[in-house]
């Protein structure tokens, strides 16, 4: 049995120890950081005439490694393989990468350094939609790698889409100018600056809102490997520092102003929903817009007295239809800008003589899609009810 004298200076002895290891973990040091990028995407990262590397996340992370007392080392590297080549230790940290569930099971991240939005992009004369649905047999384009690949390849192509992968952003473009694919889903900024704020992007704009989804990530992170923890606590610890001595905002606002910043980044808000009531009391609204897409509740053949038109369906149908083009142009849309419609019959047997009178208030080459089906009973013993999406006009 031990004496009470070595006891305690052994337990003295193992304090001293643990608190040693915890000053020289709290004091790791790195003499460099090694970033892989692929520096072909502005605003981003890019090279200016000088071949030296340019942009928003360069900047970000040549102001971590300052706060660090280290020095960045930029290892060129493609986006679409850089996770292996992260796991293969030919650099320590990935910038940029979007945390997404996927990528969290191979990788660690830290914090987020910025937003990400995604919408769909179109020429601005086509009513396309993001959804599944809606965009069947359309080809939309996306560069491998990104979480957008993995998200149109998981929620589009399973209904219909035609996903189309571009390793280069400019050969993606390249296809979206000369009509080899009908739409690209893209980061909002990134789209901005390759396109859209530039004059061959003039017929080009954002169709539909920014799309919501895990698969897509929540924002801009730095990808490390999970063996590297102490590394991932020290870039978020440096992201604090220039957060709070201001640095972060003056890098953020040289890049993320203007046309950028309107693209609206950040998950929809409730307050970014406007509404048309319906009036006259009714628990709905007329019309509800988001961004640029505008919902509108089901419309019956009622004239101007409360009651359904007489005249039977092609009547009550041709009154529900005038009523829907009032409701689009009131609220910045047109037939020709629908891009789905639902038909609901009380009787089946109309359907050939709804879709007479359906089909002329739609330009032959921009028919919506639609669904039918019958109900036992409408609302007035109605014999139709149509209600329809569309793009608002740009």
């Amino acid at each position: 049995m031990m004496s009470g004298k070595p006891l305690t200076t052994l337990l003295l002895s193992m304090t001293l120890g643990g608190l040693c290891s915890l000053v020289v973990a709290d004091e790791r040091k790195w003499a460099e950081i090694l970033f892989g990028v692929e520096a072909l995407v502005p605003p981003f990262e890019s090279r200016n005439a000088q071949g030296e590397l340019v942009g928003l996340n360069i900047e970000l992370g040549n102001a971590l490694c300052a706060e660090l007392d280290a020095r960045c080392v930029w290892v060129d590297q493609d986006y679409a393989t850089n996770i292996a080549a992260l796991e293969a230790g030919r650099f320590d940290a990935i910038m940029p990468m979007s945390a997404t569930p996927q990528r969290r099971q191979k990788i660690d991240f830290t914090e987020n350094l910025y937003p990400l939005g995604s919408r769909l992009v179109t020429r601005k004369n086509m009513v396309l939609m993001p959804d599944g649905q809606l965009l069947k047999g359309k080809r939309v384009g996306v560069l491998a790698g990104t979480s957008r690949e993995a998200f149109a390849q998981a929620r589009w192509a399973p209904a219909g889409v035609l996903i189309q992968s571009f390793k280069l952003n400019d050969e993606l473009i390249d296809s979206l100018l000369t009509g080899k694919i009908d739409a690209t889903l893209q980061d909002t900024i990134e789209i901005s600056a390759a396109l859209l704020d530039r004059p061959q992007g003039h017929d080009f704009g954002f169709s539909g809102p920014v799309i919501i989804d895990e698969l897509l990530g929540s924002g801009v992170a730095m990808g490390v490997r999970k063996t590297d923890p102490d590394l991932r606590d020290a870039l978020n610890k440096a992201l604090a520092q220039v957060k709070q001595n201001g640095q972060y905002d003056s890098i953020i606002k040289r890049y993320l102003s203007e046309s950028s910043a309107s693209a609206t980044v950040e998950p929809v808000a409730a307050n970014s929903l406007q509404y048309s009531p319906e009036g006259k009391g009714l628990p709905f609204s007329q019309a509800v817009r988001l961004g640029s897409t505008l919902y509108l509740s089901g419309v019956l053949g009622i004239g101007t007295n409360e009651k359904l038109v007489p005249g039977g369906i092609r009547a009550e149908m041709t009154q529900a239809m005038n009523l829907l083009g009032k409701a689009l142009e009131r609220n910045g849309s047109s037939f020709a800008h629908v891009a789905k419609c639902t038909v609901i019959l009380a009787d089946i047997g109309d359907f050939s003589a709804m879709n007479a009178v359906y089909v002329r208030y739609f330009p032959e080459d921009r028919l919506p899609v639609r669904t039918t089906f019958s109900a036992r009973k409408l609302l007035l013993d109605a014999r139709v009810e149509v209600e329809c999406l569309a793009a608002i006009k740009s």
